[in-house]
């Protein structure tokens, strides 16, 4: 009788353990600031792009033509294409993504090609004098101008023959075709002051397709034209020039405490339709709670509430604080995540 009284106490224990420990808690997708590689200095607020790379041998390519080299190469080209429309194409792409990061005002002129006579698309064009760039940035009224100062694609392509990967039985023969392209693009930052200071930076990457299928004719249906390949091209140019200056985004999921006090758990509606200081008040009138459980909870979402309103050294605070009064392993991992975003945020 005494053993099985005592199992059914060491049972209750453990049950009782477990309903304390079972803790809801609900997960957010938020979209988080990442720092650029290599940020430009905090004076700079507006920027003007101007395209300085396209000569006398860039044109707007036609689709056709150039499907019509495609094929009479026998679908194998290897060449260097200047297409002014993806040039262009580079340089709005850019000024979007500059625009949308959110740390920028940009300028992107309706006559924005500065006169370009070098031989080749190679050359680079002397540098702006300090007299030039102060009239750009004086009429668009900006900070800092951004010129394209090269920009060229190369396009690679092959076909052949390969055996279907997918057949279970036997070698079935279909038909394969790659297409490669290079891009390439150097840009400088001017921006005025005592003197004239500058900043290069140079884009190169590679992208590609493959096509497969049971004809020929089928296969190359299944690929881009070579002029889409080349606005492809662009576009990822402009995109990578823009991540490397400009803060992004990137999604990240965060933890929230439900509290189980129901006028507490009010907060979460606001915090839903994400209006942070809504959010923030509510939580706010239980931050004094004499329930460590409660009041620890309450802490990490007021840390999650200043972290979303962008006060990140608030929101180490309030997670600190939540650490503190209950310890939990969210918590800790909590200040590690916001301590490190601060640090990339500083260095930056």
């Amino acid at each position: 009788m005494s053993l099985l009284f005592g199992r059914f106490r060491w049972i209750s224990f453990g049950m009782l353990i477990w309903l304390t420990s079972c803790v809801s808690m609900g997960k957010i997708s938020i979209q988080v600031s990442v720092p650029p590689q290599r940020a430009l200095p905090g004076e700079i607020q507006s920027i003007v792009l101007m395209n300085r790379s396209m000569n006398s041998t860039f044109s707007n390519l036609n689709q056709d033509s150039l499907e019509n080299l495609f094929v009479a190469k026998k679908l194998e080209i290897n060449e260097i294409l200047l297409d002014s429309l993806a040039a262009d194409t580079t340089l709005k792409v850019v000024g979007n993504a500059l625009y949308e990061s959110g740390r920028f005002d940009v300028v992107i002129p309706l006559l924005r090609n500065i006169p370009n006579n070098n031989v080749t698309y190679q050359t680079s064009s002397p540098s702006l004098t300090m007299a030039q760039v102060n009239q750009i940035c004086k009429e668009f009224k900006v900070d800092a101008l951004l010129a394209l100062e090269n920009f060229h694609e190369k396009v690679n392509t092959s076909y052949g023959t390969v055996y279907d990967p997918t057949m279970e039985y036997g070698r079935v023969e279909i038909y394969s075709i790659f297409v490669q392209l290079a891009y390439y693009s150097k840009w400088k930052l001017y921006y005025p002051g005592a003197t004239l200071k500058a900043a290069s930076f140079e884009v190169k990457d590679t992208i590609f397709w493959e096509g497969r299928g049971p004809t020929l004719q089928k296969t190359y249906e299944e690929l881009p034209t070579i002029k889409d390949a080349l606005i492809n091209g662009a576009i990822e140019n402009g995109l990578s020039l823009s991540a490397f200056i400009a803060p992004g985004w990137q999604p990240q999921k965060r933890s929230y405490f439900v509290t189980r006090n129901k006028e507490a758990d009010m907060a979460i509606e606001w915090m839903n339709k994400e209006q942070w200081e809504e959010a923030k008040k509510r939580w706010m009138k239980f931050a004094n709670s004499t329930s460590p459980g409660l009041r620890s909870q309450i802490e990490y979402n007021l840390a999650l509430a200043s972290e979303m309103n962008g006060n990140l050294k608030e929101a180490i605070q309030w997670a600190e604080k939540s650490f503190k009064t209950k310890y939990s392993k969210v918590a800790e991992e909590y200040i590690k995540l916001l301590n490190n975003r601060l640090t990339l945020t500083t260095a930056n």
